[in-house]
């Protein structure tokens, strides 16, 4: 198994964030040389593995708040939640009051505490402006077995999204691993460097200017849809952060420019969902399904864009290829790809005097000619 979570097994009070975190300050040391929390560690093991120093654990700040939840399902082990839009998921990044993670410990008497204090029974998120289903551990053995199930792909999470013009192809698989963006660190970029990161999607309905998508994922990179779709060249209408605003209604023909203005007045910010989610009970190993309806902004945004597309039947638009907004240093072409451009030689100076020479002279002998002309 992996380091960290044969740390985690060894060291169960402690996170595996917690773990991953003294392995990355090289902490974790085998043959006084330190590991990566990809290394594999055989069960059993005699390994000399050296731990500098374990987890400091702190004390939690964080306070129930009576924030009313729209619980889908609960019971002894789990609850499905679905989150609104513009709540944050736990503190961090300046917010302090109002998270899930308040309301989490108003609603539930014992949650999961495998990820810390801070983020109690939380083992996968949302963005603060995404909103949809997300399902909470009650339990550690809960918590595990989920996370396991989230690792190897049986826990699903389908969402929605209204995106910018038309997919070229119907329906895929993207594959473009992400990293965080060195020129912004609030955001995430395709780089060729960056980590694994698979999405499937299949376009629902198309609107001229917009199409509805189902995505769903294979991994669960930060902002992993909204930088997918923005490298496809067809951002999230509403995202703030990948050009889903201004920047891509500018790309509108004249003719779309007010449908694409109305638009954004219904997107408060990315038109995304966590509309479905799909996993096994950790404790029966029932299949279990949830599903809900559109939240207000996506169902406003839907509903004019159909009714916009019965009453004008505008002809479809499709954006620029693919990678429109990518980072030119991020993609890589092929070499037959790569068109050099021609080396202009410069003469030398010698070269140069040479041909100034030959041009006086030339001159000259045509100023001579013109006397001998005239005076014959």
């Amino acid at each position: 198994m992996r380091l960290d979570k044969y740390l985690q097994a060894k060291y169960p009070e402690y996170s595996r964030t917690d773990l991953q975190k003294i392995i990355a300050d090289k902490k974790v040391l085998l043959n006084g040389k330190p590991l990566l929390k990809s290394f594999e560690v055989e069960e059993n093991n005699d390994l000399p593995i050296e731990i500098l120093q374990l987890p400091v654990k702190t004390e939690s700040n964080l306070e129930p708040e009576n924030i009313p939840l729209n619980i889908v399902f609960e019971d002894e082990h789990l609850a499905v939640i679905n989150k609104p839009r513009d709540m944050a998921m736990h503190p961090g990044n300046g917010v302090s009051k109002k998270t899930l993670a308040a309301a989490l410990l108003w609603h539930f008497k014992n949650l999961s505490q495998v990820n810390g204090p801070l983020r109690p029974g939380i083992l996968h998120r949302l963005d603060k402006d995404t909103p949809g289903l997300l399902v909470v551990a009650k339990t550690d053995l809960a918590h595990r077995e989920l996370t396991r199930q989230l690792e190897e792909r049986i826990l699903e999470r389908t969402y929605r999204a209204v995106i910018w013009g038309i997919l070229r192809d119907q329906e895929g698989e993207i594959d473009a691993p992400i990293e965080r963006d060195q020129r912004n660190r609030l955001k995430m970029s395709v780089q060729s460097e960056g980590k694994v990161a698979k999405t499937n999607y299949k376009t629902l309905e198309t609107y001229g200017i917009a199409s509805l998508v189902e995505f769903k994922l294979n991994t669960g990179r930060t902002h992993q849809i909204r930088v997918h779709a923005r490298y496809l060249g067809n951002p999230v209408v509403g995202d703030p952060l990948y050009e889903g605003r201004e920047e891509s209604s500018k790309r509108i023909d004249t003719i779309y420019k007010p449908v694409a203005e109305k638009l954004l007045e219904f997107a408060p910010a990315q038109l995304l969902q966590s509309y479905k989610i799909k996993f096994k009970h950790p404790k029966t190993k029932k299949a279990m399904e949830f599903k809900i309806e559109e939240d207000e902004s996506l169902k406003k945004a839907l509903d004019f864009l159909r009714k916009n597309r019965e009453k004008n039947n505008l002809p479809v638009q499709l954006f620029e290829p693919p990678q429109i907004f990518a980072n030119p240093e991020d993609i890589e072409l092929p070499p037959e790809e790569i068109e050099e451009m021609p080396v202009k030689e410069r003469p030398t100076r010698a070269e140069r005097y040479a041909a100034t020479k030959i041009k006086r002279a030339l001159k000259k002998e045509k100023k001579l000619m013109l006397q001998t002309k005239d005076n014959p």
